[in-house]
């Protein structure tokens, strides 16, 4: 017992004195107090901390490490279920050789150490296709991640020992950095985008209503005008879906009295993620031009929204389906958005949009993680439902429940206009039209410039309406929302 307790007490002291240690032997040790861990890192390297407050990245020419910690204290998760749900994916993709899926254990906690290496595509400037993830589990609740990518093979045993856990946290969230997300790309004033952009996102214009009506996209306006004659208002947004196999419904492009909000969703057969490795490696490219075409070809702004709810885990262009890689889907979206260029494309606003909520909640799945970057992104979607109590595990939230918290982290985090790309209030759990009327009260204080109601169903396996989102639901409901309009 005595041996025991003499060897706890040395390697405590050890882990505490490391960081200073290879201080003095000339190395680099960056250390987060509030998260608890010091990491040390060779010269070459350049300290990225403008998202401390989800992850530290560490860069070099040929090698980049992303830093994470989760606490799973007072949540659903786990670490097993990181572990194991979260890595779920990791060997299924042709485009993936998985190399080392091994646990080793230290004297008080385990590492995950995961190797594969894919495809590299010339797409992709510098491409890092080697990875190498080590997940530290201190214990039940908290898990350390460190995820490299690299341009060549990366031996873990060089790598392991490099993240130092300290005995202690200290500090606040507050002390971390997080560079503000500004709109950095000019809108050309002269351009269809442009002249739309600053006429409606501009805190001098009255917020625009839009609509997600499923006959409207097949080119069926008679229910729509029918349905706008009773609210008394015409709905100056369509939303329209579709898969990038499918041919788009150019009818909406070319609207002369109303905008659509396109969303593009890369979705393979049968959802297959695969085909987010396929579009890097050119197989879509004629798709892609396609469709640039026959935007450009329109008189008409289009509200692009690439592959939306992209930290939800029912979307196939998920990182959970691309190896935890959220890289790949911001480079699938540069390389559309290039390809747009290509093709003189002037006339599209790109509007990103990710989940209210991140599932899996872990931070390599952090809605952050996947910004493609301020030159590439116009507006900033919102996305946040009253999804009533069908399901288990749902509840009934107001909207100020769901967007107060939201549009507090979004601010600090964003300095761009917003818009709700998508929205709406299930039946099922309350009172539908006092949610609405409720809703109308509350809204104009956020400073959307574009809100639209989702008005149509959402039904569970069974094929049961599950979350009906109609606006025409009811004769009370219409009237509640064209009050509320008015």
């Amino acid at each position: 017992i005595l041996v025991i307790i003499i060897i706890l007490i040395i390697g405590v002291l050890f882990i505490k004195s490391r960081g200073e240690l290879y201080t003095e032997l000339g190395e680099n040790v960056y250390t987060n107090d509030y998260f608890g861990y010091s990491y040390v890192y060779e010269d070459g390297f350049e300290c990225d901390l403008s998202m401390e407050k989800i992850k530290t990245t560490l860069k070099s020419q040929d090698m980049e490490i992303d830093i994470y910690y989760d606490d799973f204290n007072n949540t659903f998760n786990n670490s097993r279920t990181y572990t194991n749900y979260g890595n779920e994916h990791i060997k299924d993709n042709e485009y993936v050789d998985v190399k080392i899926d091994k646990t080793i254990h230290r004297w008080s906690y385990k590492i995950n150490v995961l190797s594969w290496e894919r495809k590299k595509f010339n797409a992709i400037e510098n491409d890092k296709n080697y990875y190498l993830c080590l997940q530290y589990i201190k214990n039940k609740n908290e898990v350390y991640t460190v995820m490299i990518k690299s341009t060549y093979p990366v031996e873990y045993k060089d790598m392991i020992n490099k993240l130092i856990l300290l005995r202690e946290k200290s500090g606040s969230i507050d002390d971390l950095n997080f560079d503000k997300l500004k709109h950095s790309s000019v809108v050309d004033k002269n351009t269809i985008a442009g002249k739309y952009y600053y006429d409606t996102f501009t805190d001098d214009a009255p917020m625009k209503w839009g609509i997600f009506h499923p006959l409207s996209c097949g080119g069926d306006f008679d229910s729509l005008k029918n349905l706008e004659n009773e609210l008394d208002y015409k709905f100056e947004i369509l939303l329209d879906y579709k898969g990038i196999n499918l041919p788009p419904n150019t009818h909406l492009f070319d609207m002369k009295d109303r905008v659509v909000e396109y969303t593009l969703q890369v979705l393979g057969d049968n959802s297959n993620p695969i085909i987010m490795y396929e579009i890097l490696d050119g197989k879509y490219d004629d798709k892609i031009n396609e469709y640039a075409e026959d935007i450009k070809k329109s008189k008409n702004v289009v509200l692009f929204r690439l592959n939306n709810e992209m930290n939800g885990d029912w979307c196939s262009y998920s990182a959970w389906f691309t190896q935890t890689d959220t890289g790949i889907y911001k480079e699938v979206w540069k390389y559309i958005y290039n390809k747009f260029k290509e093709n003189g494309v002037n006339n599209t606003l790109w509007v990103w949009n990710p989940n209210w909520g991140d599932f899996p909640s872990f931070k390599w799945n952090h809605y952050l993680n996947y910004f493609p970057g301020e030159e590439y992104v116009d507006i900033i979607g919102v996305t946040g439902y009253n999804t009533g109590t069908y399901y288990e595990h749902e509840t009934w939230r107001t909207f100020e429940e769901i967007y107060d918290p939201m549009m507090e982290e979004y601010r600090e985090y964003f300095d761009y206009r917003f818009m709700i790309t998508e929205f709406g209030c299930s039946s099922f759990g309350g009172d539908k039209s006092a949610w609405i009327r409720d809703m109308m009260q509350k809204i104009e204080k956020y400073n959307f410039d574009i809100a639209i109601w989702f008005s149509s169903t959402d039904y569970d396996a069974n094929g049961n309406p599950a979350r009906i989102y109609n606006i025409d639901e009811t004769q009370e409901i219409k009237e509640t929302f064209k009050n509320g309009i008015r």
